[in-house]
């Protein structure tokens, strides 16, 4: 009985000294081992039934149990302590979050009404979303990308948990996260709160250095100004909450600024013409009117006539045509001018928004009332523990108080500090903490992280499942399929390809999950690759440039075989030779670390900068840590699905601060490989002349542009000229939502002249026709991070483009363009079938032949 159920007696566990329990009435009869008999009302005894008693969760935990004991580690005269650990578990509490983990069955959401925290440590919008989540509910994930603030949550909840009287496990997989808690919060003079356990050496380090508490007096506020203090901050949250929206809103439209700017500098590679010959025919307006008189002008071009009488005075009141030479030049020319005009408009928009956001955050003095927020917060936080420790001395606990007295000691150390892997040893058994915060949950595995869950009655996972998992090689690997095809158990828990950010991530997928958005570390241009690449343009970059060096460089070693069993000494070389002196890094001034995807070329790279500053470590090592400069050292020759790997790829780049510069070797092209990406982005972003015969797609403008036509079709009643077309484009947007597929974008209607640079290769029939800027792609799928075209997709309709028609013979003239400049193009017709698998695998086809 004692194994699947225990027995709680006015809050206290009592099982072991009961020999049996009957009920009687309103009344239980407890016979304890002396062999007394006491009945107690029924509302102050508890049965407690293992969640063990399930069968699924117990299917669950053998398989937990096996996995322990291929992947615990061996310590001398002691064994296999994980699957030690895991042997002594007999009982399961119902409550914690393990069962939960067991049976599979989300937990119940918690409390409704909004929760009230403080935030000693600052705050943004998605950190206090992630701390009044972790506050409400019983399991609850906080994604954290690279520079978010994991840290500045953990301490927010780690606060607001400890002013209510509970007590907070931190751990994770190793103490560098751990460590970095404690770290702050001694910065603040609180860490007397905390107790650094795991292990055997940790634990007796930490009953050796007990220190008295400090003096708190000063830190007791009187009730009254507690209130007043409550009251102030009930009303800046309220304000900064709006503020906050508002200092997001005016980050993310830096971002479009920037990249808007870039464009349009692209742009002008395209449309040649100065400010002094725009100016002469049209005058300053909105970015809108920009557009309209942008499609009114492909209108004329259809028709093959100018405008009437009252358009034209349309046009030159509302729609800024100063001249009515204007519609003497080409159609071609006339579309340039209003995409020209467009993007001078709406750089002019975006400043001006900026700027009116600029002011009202300064009038508002945005830094002085969050600061005035953490202050009342922290002195709130600091009152609320020096009327926990009011007393005179703080009490010195033996090391074996730790297991026989864990109630009394997390009464004075309510934080404790571990691994997954020790936090169950680091005090009783028996101890249930009100909050285990498992931090950098992508490198926790399951075995590990599950114990940790044994010990939670809520469970914060934090963690990022687009920087790199726990390792597990393909022997281990091997080993644990093995084990897990002896359960019938769902595959969020197979072992090799599930840490426990990721089990949890599919077990519970409508837990509350707060994705950390706003970005404070890396230089713009930097992160904004990951942003992009990784991150689906969520993150919100508050970053500035803050230093006069390039942000992204590329060097290139020369041709040749240079890696030799994963050492590149070519690389290393360049690195030495080239990119140190040149870049000025032997500045003490400027944190230098290099990473590698292997251990060898880290070795070597060890030994070349012995004695020196230069940290250099492989990327997996790097995880966690930052340096003003990153160099990257790709190693392979041809790069491989190691080095390629997109999650190490977001680590390595994310560790930049203020500049990132990739080593590869020259020979390599990159095909359909993230590396192969990074370097279009690199390209692209530094202006850097490509000789290529295509232009770079214009993305912004043309996403402006199918707005503004679907709203003029919309005004007809049509949602688009051809239905087919509209069904085409739903089914791309869906494919491109595939992970497969996240690096492509589509723009609709281009015009052919806007992506053929080079018409030197076409003959006079085909410069005719490629140069009509009515001369459209239905739809070109770009790479978007180095905005290059890569598959023009046209829908026909039987009847239009049925054989020997006019049309048939432009299709020809355009199926012989495309074919001439290596641009695949697929045709669909609309009486045709299986697009979908078609589209998908030219789609692939694609991705395996787009070259930098």
């Amino acid at each position: 009985m004692k194994n699947k159920t225990r027995i709680i007696i006015k809050g206290k566990d009592e099982t072991d000294n009961i020999l049996g329990v009957s009920k009687r009435g309103c009344l239980v009869d407890v016979t304890f081992a002396n062999g007394k008999t006491y009945s107690y009302n029924e509302s102050n005894v508890q049965l407690k039934r293992s969640a063990l008693s399930d069968d699924h969760a117990r299917e669950c935990f053998e398989y937990l149990k096996r996995i322990a004991k291929l992947t615990g580690l061996q310590v001398a005269e002691v064994g296999n302590t994980l699957a030690s650990q895991y042997a002594k578990i007999d009982f399961v509490d119902p409550d914690s979050m393990l069962g939960t983990f067991l049976s599979g069955n989300a937990p119940q959401l918690a409390v409704t009404e909004s929760i009230f925290a403080v935030y000693p440590f600052n705050f943004n919008a998605s950190q206090k979303k992630a701390v009044e989540n972790a506050l409400a509910h019983p399991l609850s994930v906080v994604e954290g990308p690279p520079g978010t603030g994991k840290t500045q949550t953990v301490l927010n909840i780690i606060a607001n948990a400890v002013m209510r009287g509970e007590s907070v496990a931190v751990v994770s997989s190793n103490n560098s996260a751990t460590a970095n808690v404690l770290d702050k919060l001694q910065k603040y003079g609180i860490d007397f709160i905390t107790a650094y356990l795991g292990n055997q050496a940790n634990k007796q380090e930490f009953i050796n250095s007990q220190k008295p508490l400090p003096n708190l007096k000063s830190w007791k506020l009187p009730q009254e100004e507690e209130r007043t203090i409550n009251q102030s901050l009930h009303s800046l949250h309220a304000s900064l909450s709006k503020m906050l929206e508002k200092k997001n809103k005016l980050s993310q439209i830096r971002q479009q600024n920037r990249s808007l700017e870039l464009e349009y500098k692209r742009f002008c590679e395209y449309a040649t013409y100065n400010d002094e010959f725009i100016s002469r025919y049209l005058r300053p307006t909105s970015s809108d009117i920009a557009l309209e008189l942008w499609l009114e002008c492909e209108k004329y071009a259809e028709r093959g006539r100018p405008p009437g009488l009252f358009t034209r005075i349309v046009n030159r009141f509302r729609r800024g045509v100063a001249n009515k030479l204007f519609y003497s030049e080409p159609p071609e020319v006339m579309v340039a001018l209003c995409q020209r005009r467009w993007y001078v408009a709406k750089i002019d928009e975006l400043e001006r928004s900026m700027s009116q956001l600029d002011k009202k955050l300064e009038e508002f003095d945005f830094d002085e009332k969050m600061s005035e927020c953490s202050d009342l917060s922290m002195k709130l936080f600091r009152s609320r523990l020096a009327e926990k420790y009011a007393r005179t001395a703080r009490t010195i606990f033996a090391l074996n108080d730790l297991w026989k007295h864990p109630k009394d000691f997390i009464g004075e150390y309510p934080v404790i500090l571990a691994t997954t892997y020790s936090l169950r040893s680091s005090l009783s058994h028996k101890v249930m903490y009100d909050y285990v915060i498992i931090d950098e949950a992508s490198q926790v595995d399951l075995a590990t992280g599950a114990l940790a869950l044994s010990c939670a009655k809520k469970i914060i996972v934090v963690g990022d499942l687009k920087q790199l998992p726990n390792v597990v090689d393909s022997a281990l690997a091997r080993r644990t399929d093995s084990v897990f095809s002896e359960f019938n158990l769902p595959e969020a828990y197979r072992y090799k390809n599930h840490s426990l950010l990721a089990a949890v991530s599919e077990l519970f997928p409508r837990v509350p999950r707060t994705l950390l958005r706003e970005h404070y570390r890396c230089h713009p241009q930097i992160i904004e690759f990951c942003n992009q690449k990784f991150y689906n343009n969520q993150l919100i970059i508050l970053t500035e440039p803050t230093s006069e060096r390039r942000p992204l460089i590329v060097y290139k070693t020369p041709p040749g075989n240079h890696a030799r069993e994963r050492v590149n000494q070519r690389q290393i070389d360049i690195i030495k030779n080239e990119v140190i002196p040149q870049q000025c890094l032997d500045d003490s001034t400027i944190s230098l670390g290099i990473v590698t995807p292997y251990r060898n070329q880290t070795n070597a790279l060890q030994e070349a900068f012995r004695n020196t500053s230069i940290q250099a470590d492989t990327v997996d090592k790097f995880q966690g840590r930052e340096r003003d400069v990153i160099i990257l050292s790709t190693v392979d020759n041809k790069i491989s699905d190691f080095a390629d790997n997109a999650n190490r790829l977001n680590v390595a780049v994310s560790r930049a601060v203020k500049q990132l510069i990739v080593v590869m070797n020259r020979g390599d092209d990159a095909h359909d490989t993230n590396i192969g990406d990074l370097v279009r982005y690199i390209k692209y972003n530094n202006m850097e002349i490509v000789h290529s015969s295509t232009y770079s797609v214009f993305d912004y403008l043309y996403d402006s542009y199918r707005s503004e036509r679907n709203r003029i079709l919309k005004k007809r009643r049509r949602i688009s000229e051809y239905d087919s077309e509209n069904l085409m484009y739903i089914m791309i947007c869906e494919l491109l939502e595939n992970e497969r597929f996240t690096k492509l974008s589509v723009a609709e209607h281009v015009p052919l002249k806007m992506i053929i640079r080079d018409i030197e290769k076409l003959t006079e029939d085909e410069k005719r026709y490629a140069g009509n800027i009515l001369t459209h792609v239905d739809f070109l799928i770009f790479d978007k991070l180095g905005k290059v075209p890569l598959l023009a997709i046209e829908v026909d309709g039987v009847a239009f483009h049925k054989d020997g028609s006019r049309q048939a013979e432009r299709d020809k003239l355009k199926n012989g363009i495309f074919e001439k400049y290596g641009l695949p193009l697929i045709r669909f017709k609309t009486d045709g079938s299986g697009e979908r698998e078609l589209l998908y695998a030219k789609l692939n086809d694609v991705l395996a032949q787009s070259t930098p």
